[in-house]
């Protein structure tokens, strides 16, 4: 008996089948709109580990891209025993940490952005690649299967256009394939991740979001305080991931500690005074940062996930609050109407995309994404929440103003009762 993936959506042979499905049906193009003119590109590559007790067994014609057609060259390598009874793998990486970037430190695809040299989308998420972890895509061990819907990547909560997003989907017909090599200036690490685990409702969790970072962390650190004790965190939907097999980029400065941990509370404290005005906040990303999948990459991720698991990917949804209870709870009351509409609206099963539907996706309050769909999102949560997400930042933050003047409201309220009753008792 095969010892290989017990998670229906994660089965090499429903894999085959999705993969079959993206190289026929095209996403359509989404061209950038007046004035922007960045686009980028990510690979999502997928490989298969043989499980025990099954070998790999490599013939020149199932493990070469060029070799043979597109069909062919599917249908050999899923044929292949071991292929069948393997576990399918994700390649992720985490970004090295930087100073500015609203990145920095999170689990992603590799790619980037694309250059004028770049023949097109596609052409970049290769380079990138090769240039980002040293995978090379082009090589005959890896075949391309086609795209995920192409994204409108917008900022300041979805109203900016930054960039358009080009989501390529590779195939590894090798499992052991040549050693990567990290750029430290671009990747923290890089991590083989189970399909399965992906799919997992036991692995979902919740990650938090500092509100206090990027610009309001450049205005001073008493005004990150402020924003922090106020607000507290964002918090979205994620996935912890548990990676088979990982490479970390050893040469950065750090990697490996030179100084001992405080051993006393006293110098517990003083290290945090410290270090608060003068430390170093990326190394602190890169290892207080756990790998946690959550905002674009998610997203990206939810798109393919949908494919292979209807069900187990509506479990991946979670609306963004906000971590104080207060705050949260008339979060809930006031946008419960406006969700309710939405999960309505959105009951018919999603399809691939086509050329006359939009869809705003994504899970960072920072960063919205839109996409193209060939009908509206169905299930609880949609792919990647998909049009649930369309104008609920709005409506999320017009909740959080009501809410900070109701505890602002509610603290007078209390103060001037605590006065009161001191006077009566002094009188």
């Amino acid at each position: 008996m095969g010892s290989g993936p017990e998670t229906p959506g994660s089965h090499p042979l429903r894999l085959r089948a999705v993969l079959q499905q993206i190289h026929e049906e095209d996403c359509p193009h989404v061209p950038n709109p007046p004035g922007i003119k960045k686009r980028a590109a990510v690979a999502l590559v997928i490989r298969v580990r043989p499980t025990y007790p099954h070998q790999a067994i490599y013939d020149n014609n199932q493990c070469s891209s060029v070799a043979q057609p597109f069909q062919k060259c599917l249908d050999s390598f899923f044929s292949q025993e071991w292929v069948q009874e393997g576990d399918a793998e994700v390649l992720f990486i985490k970004r090295a940490a930087r100073v500015g970037d609203r990145w920095t430190g999170h689990m992603a695809l590799p790619g980037g952005k694309r250059e004028p040299a770049d023949s097109d989308d596609r052409a970049t998420s290769s380079r990138e690649t090769t240039e980002e972890i040293g995978l090379n895509l082009d090589s005959e061990h890896c075949l391309l299967i086609g795209n995920l819907p192409e994204r409108m990547i917008k900022s300041a909560w979805g109203r900016a256009p930054l960039m358009v997003l080009c989501p390529f989907v590779y195939l590894a017909l090798r499992h052991d394939l040549p050693p990567l090599a990290l750029q430290p200036s671009e990747v923290h690490s890089a991590h083989w991740v189970a399909l399965r685990g992906l799919l997992a409702p036991s692995l979902r969790t919740v990650e938090r979001w500092d509100l206090s970072d990027g610009s309001v962390r450049q205005r001073g650190y008493f005004r990150q305080m402020i924003t922090r004790n106020t607000a507290g965190y964002m918090l979205f939907g994620g996935i912890k991931l548990q990676p088979t097999e990982s490479l970390y980029c050893s040469s950065p400065n750090g990697f490996i500690l030179e100084t001992r941990s405080p051993a006393t509370w006293t110098e517990s404290v003083t290290y945090m005074i410290t270090n608060a005005f003068t430390g170093d906040r990326t190394q602190q990303v890169e290892n207080g940062r756990s790998l946690v999948l959550w905002g674009l990459t998610m997203g990206i991720m939810a798109d393919f996930l949908e494919m292979l698991d209807t069900h187990g990917t509506s479990k991946l949804w979670y609306w963004p609050t906000f971590s104080p209870v207060d705050l949260r709870a008339l979060i809930s009351l006031l946008t419960y109407r406006f969700r309710s509409q939405k999960l309505r609206e959105l009951t018919a099963k999603t399809g691939r995309p086509g050329p006359n539907d939009v869809r705003i996706s994504g899970y960072d309050a920072t960063t919205f994404t839109t996409s193209v769909t060939r009908r509206s999102i169905g299930s609880e949560s949609g792919i990647a929440g998909g049009l649930l997400l369309e104008g609920y930042f709005d409506q999320l933050f017009k909740a959080l103003y009501v809410a900070l003047i109701a505890r602002f409201g509610f603290c007078l309220a209390l103060t001037a009762f605590v006065v009161q009753r001191y006077r009566r008792r002094i009188k």
